[in-house]
């Protein structure tokens, strides 16, 4: 099983997402991205991480999933390149998440050829509910018609790419219908994720709206992944751009923070944060199964207590 890292390599993006969690306290230092020589060191700190959880917990971590993360993930195309030749070094696996709006043929290309996974962010198809949300620039709001564009390229040089789409729903598009857009787009999962109230609760939803938004799109059970507050909780391990491993905050919003990896080591910084290993791998195996068809379900069952609907 690869050990999964979301490594959110720039907080600068062109998008402004009213509930973006990419906010950090950079207090004006330099991302990493921005030195080869950090980024070097950074990958052959994450490159021990396996074993260092392995020896910890009794996991069998047996390789690095780096996921490159933003804000905007792709803004800096000769960083990207740079951090690709370094992550080969150490055999990992690359995978990335965007909102698509800056990908060209090069980039498509380069995508196709060295990720195994892509993960766009879409969290709806009307123009308006994506101005409102802050998926725009200048007020002209995503065209998800060019992300399905882009899609079609990607599989035309490597069809066996994996194509993921990421929904953070919302009051803005709680109500929409977009299992057309889907079947459409015909990703391998589709993850839908309950807004997370870290830096704002302006326009989240409850639990009920949120199962509301599941059982609409029933038909797609087979490939939707959803996750509550509760499971993305500590059951994911990210690095800020500054190489800081972090968590939300169980006091107050924002996030906890470990001390700089590229100073005191991956393992110490490991120590200084929460991260559950258990709900890693439970998060990992389990929620590509739930089954949103019935009430009756086992794991339906499971996610409305959880939720307070049962």
């Amino acid at each position: 099983m690869d050990l999964v890292i979301n490594w959110h390599i720039t907080e600068a993006c062109n998008y402004k997402c009213f509930y973006c969690f990419a906010k950090w306290q950079q207090k004006d230092q330099r991302e990493i991205l921005h030195s080869k020589q950090n980024i070097q060191q950074l990958m052959q700190e994450i490159s021990l991480l396996p074993s260092i959880l392995n020896t910890k917990s009794g996991c069998s971590f047996t390789g690095v999933r780096l996921n490159l993360v933003g804000g905007e993930t792709f803004l800096y195309k000769h960083q990207i390149l740079d951090i690709i030749k370094a992550a080969k070094k150490y055999h990992f696996k690359l995978s990335a998440i965007t909102n698509g709006s800056l990908l060209n043929d090069e980039l498509i290309k380069i995508i196709a050829n060295e990720f195994s996974m892509i993960g766009f962010s879409i969290d709806s198809t009307h123009s308006e509910s994506n101005l409102r949300i802050g998926r725009a620039i200048k007020n002209i709001p995503i065209e998800t018609d060019k992300i399905y564009a882009h899609i079609q390229k990607l599989r035309t040089i490597n069809p066996k790419i994996d194509i993921k789409i990421n929904s953070v729903i919302n009051q803005f598009n709680k109500d929409e219908d977009l299992n057309d857009f889907i079947r459409k787009l015909s990703p391998s999962k589709w993850k839908v994720f309950k807004m997370l109230p870290v830096i704002t609760n302006d326009y989240s939803i409850n639990d009920s709206e949120f199962y509301a938004f599941l059982e609409r799109h029933s038909d797609l059970e087979d490939i939707i992944s959803s996750e509550n507050n509760d499971e993305m909780t500590h059951s994911y391990l990210m690095i800020d751009p500054l190489g800081r491993f972090f968590q939300n905050s169980s006091t107050s919003c924002g996030y906890d923070y470990s001390s700089e990896i590229l100073i005191s080591g991956v393992s110490s910084a490991l120590d200084e944060i929460k991260f559950d290993v258990s709900k890693f791998i439970k998060r990992s195996k389990l929620i590509p199964n739930l089954n949103l068809n019935t009430r009756s379900s086992p794991l339906i069952n499971e996610w409305l207590s959880r939720a307070h609907l049962t």
